[in-house]
């Protein structure tokens, strides 16, 4: 294993940087794309797709799949998809919904793309009227006016400011009498009020739509984000943690020399070389960055915690730049018994002698185990976060904490569990 991943950062001055440094950051999953651009442009490399339908690609890509089934199948990433496949974004799907009847002017089209833009991964709007309204150089009332709009768009409740905007946003989903249309608006704006609507004779009905209303509106297209190809397999092998590269979705290159001999033959073969020695240090690269992160990390591939770890650090120890560590580990993940985890997991600042992972790991446990009826304050999670760990901390770091866990605030959270109950 150590001798095929013998490159040194020595042979990289020979190879090309502007060749070098997207193949680096690109994802698996986009790698045979980012390749396929290189390679139609030289007639010295002969291209087999790591996507490719064969019986010795599909027996590779199956074996795997086998293995990562292994992996994972024991752990909350579960849900977490094989294969990434191509679906449309919610940014596609919103764009190609603006037209005639709901849009049916040029201007109005404009400000709903605009408005668009400042749609954020959940669904939600999160720009400011006003601004856009300067951007175009129109009335702020008819920026609300086609933002209302967005009402009529799907996913149902995308464009709202908030989760009770965007479920009445969801409401003209619903074919509602009068009657339950007052009594659902009424829910949704006083939910934090929900027990003196409980003896409501339409009570019943109103649940029913409630439990189909959808927080965040474009969950749908956040799990699509979340399908991942794991580059690095970390497994014990005797009691010993072992490495193994996902080779699987590696295409096969091969150069072969044409048949004239000019001055662009000689320099396409040389790319071709050059193309080879690259893709063979990216496996490089992240085979050595895995060895450190299990030298560093053992603890955690052991059950325990993730320790403090910078970029720096690990840049040191295999001689790179900073900048090229953080390349090599954009969108990359490792497959452990634990789970499926990005790289970026395992690199953490520290509060003291605490890394910022320990504090997000405690933080959801205790929103993981909170007491429903009373969700926990940001307040009291900084004081409990204070105490536990012995340290001092501003407490918007836990709003900056929650954001990065996907975890709600507590009067969404609150709301949440009075809609579980109903």
């Amino acid at each position: 294993m150590k001798q095929e991943f013998s490159l040194k950062q020595k042979q990289l001055p020979r190879l090309s940087m502007q060749t070098w440094l997207p193949l680096l950051q690109c994802s698996l999953s986009d790698l045979d794309k980012h390749l396929s651009v290189i390679t139609n442009e030289n007639p010295c490399i002969e291209v087999r797709s790591a996507f490719e339908v064969s019986e010795s690609s599909t027996e590779r890509s199956h074996r795997a799949y086998m293995e990562y089934q292994t992996h994972v199948s024991n752990t909350s990433t579960d849900n977490i998809e094989w294969m990434s496949v191509s679906q449309q974004s919610l940014y596609e799907k919103l764009d190609g919904q603006i037209s005639a009847p709901l849009f049916p002017t040029p201007i109005s089209q404009k400000i709903a793309k605009q408005i668009i833009f400042y749609i954020n991964d959940e669904g939600y709007f999160e720009g400011s009227i006003d601004e856009i309204a300067t951007q175009l150089e129109v009335d702020r009332y008819k920026v609300e006016q086609v933002r209302q709009r967005f009402a009529y768009l799907e996913p149902a409740g995308v464009g709202a400011v908030d989760y009770k905007e965007s479920f009445l946003f969801q409401l003209n989903e619903h074919d509602l009498d009068d009657e339950l249309s007052v009594l659902l608006s009424a829910l949704i704006f006083q939910f934090e009020k929900i027990e003196k609507f409980m003896n409501h004779p339409r009570m019943h009905d109103a649940k029913q739509i409630l439990s189909h209303l959808k927080n965040p509106p474009a969950l749908e297209y956040m799990r699509n984000d979340e399908q991942v190809l794991p580059d690095v397999f970390v497994e014990f092998v005797k009691d010993a943690l072992v490495i193994r590269i996902n080779h699987a979705f590696y295409p096969d290159l091969r150069v072969e020399a044409i048949d004239k001999y000019d001055n662009f033959a000689r320099q396409k073969f040389k790319e071709a070389r050059e193309l080879v020695k690259l893709l063979d240090l990216r496996k490089a690269t992240l085979y050595n960055v895995a060895l450190v992160l299990i030298e560093k990390q053992y603890d955690f591939f052991m059950g325990g915690e993730i320790k403090p770890l910078r970029l720096q650090d690990v840049a040191e120890i295999l001689g790179f730049n900073e900048s090229t560590i953080s390349r090599a580990i954009s969108e990359k993940y490792l497959a452990c018994d634990r789970g499926v985890f990005s790289f970026k997991d395992f690199f953490s600042n520290a509060i003291g002698e605490t890394s910022t992972a320990q504090i997000k790991r405690f933080l959801q446990r205790m929103v993981d185990n909170e007491p429903k009826e009373t969700p926990y304050s940001d307040k009291y999670l900084h004081e409990m976060i204070e105490e536990r760990f012995g340290i001092q901390m501003v407490r918007r770091s836990i709003a900056k904490y929650r954001q990065e866990l996907n975890i709600p605030s507590f009067k969404e959270r609150e709301f949440l569990y009075k809609l579980e109950k109903i």
